[in-house]
C-alpha cells in the first residue's frame, strides 16, 4: 500500500505516543515478527509542528517507511542544502537519529537507576537495558561501513540486532514485572530502527 498520501504537505500537528501505549513491531524487512508493547509514562508527550515546505522527495521516501511521521520528525531538524534527499543519505541521518536516541536512553537509565526509592529490582533491569544500549552504540561504525560499501546483509543484520538489543531491554522489565521508566524511548528506537531497515531496501534499489 503506498503511503505517501498519509503525509501532507501542509502544517501538521503531532504528538508522540499521544494514546496510553503504543504498539511496534519489526519490520517487514526483519526475518522476526515479534512485537511488543509499549507503555508511556503519563504526562509524557512531545509536541512536533512539521514545516509547511517538507520536501516531496523526502516525503516519499519517509511515506514507504512504517512509520512515516517518526522518519520526518527525526530527519527533518537534521537536514541541509547540503545532503542530497535520497534514500542513502535519509538512512544515515536515521543511524544518526538512533545513535542519539540511544545515548539519550542510557542517560535516564543512568538516571533511574540513581534512584533509591524505587523497585531494588529496577537497577538489575536498567543495567542489562544500559550493556544493551553500549552494543547498540559500538554497532554504528559497522553500519555506516556497510552503508558505504553497499552491504545489505550485514546492514540488515546490524540493525535487527539493534531491535533485538532494544526488545531485550523492555524483556528485562516484563519479566521483573515492573513498569519500564524509559518505554518511551524504546519504543521511538524500535520505529526509527525499523524505518531504517526499510529505507535500506530502498537504498538498494537506487
Amino acid at each position: 500500500m503506498d503511503m505517501k498520501h498519509l503525509i501532507p504537505i501542509f502544517v501538521i500537528f503531532f504528538f508522540f505516543m499521544s494514546t496510553t501505549s503504543a504498539s511496534v513491531a519489526l519490520a517487514p524487512s526483519s526475518s522476526n515478527t515479534q512485537s511488543f508493547s509499549f507503555s508511556k509514562s503519563p504526562g509524557d508527550q512531545t509536541f512536533f509542528i512539521l514545516p509547511n515546505d517538507v520536501d516531496p522527495k523526502l516525503q516519499n521516501i519517509c511515506g514507504e517507511t512504517d512509520y512515516p511521521i517518526e522518519c520526518l520528525t527525526t530527519t527533518i531538524p537534521f537536514l541541509d542544502e547540503n545532503v542530497a534527499i535520497i534514500p542513502v543519505s535519509i538512512l544515515k541521518v536515521e543511524i544518526d537519529a538512533i545513535h542519539n536516541k540511544t545515548k539519550e536512553a542510557i542517560d535516564k537509565a543512568y538516571e533511574f537507576s540513581m534512584n533509591l526509592s524505587t523497585s531494588r529490582l529496577l537497577p538489575l533491569c536498567l543495567k542489562t537495558c544500559i550493556n544493551n544500549y553500549n552494543a547498540i552504540l559500538e554497532s554504528k561504525q559497522r553500519i555506516l561501513d556497510a552503508i558505504s560499501i553497499g552491504d545489505a546483509n550485514e546492514l540488515s543484520m546490524e540493525l535487527s540486532h539493534n531491535m533485538e538489543h532494544v526488545f531485550a531491554c523492555e524483556d528485562e522489565f516484563k519479566e521483573a514485572k515492573i513498569e519500564s521508566p524509559i518505554a518511551e524511548l524504546n519504543s521511538l528506537l524500535v520505529k526509527i530502527i525499523s524505518n531504517s531497515l526499510t529505507i535500506h531496501v530502498d537504498m538498494v534499489k537506487v
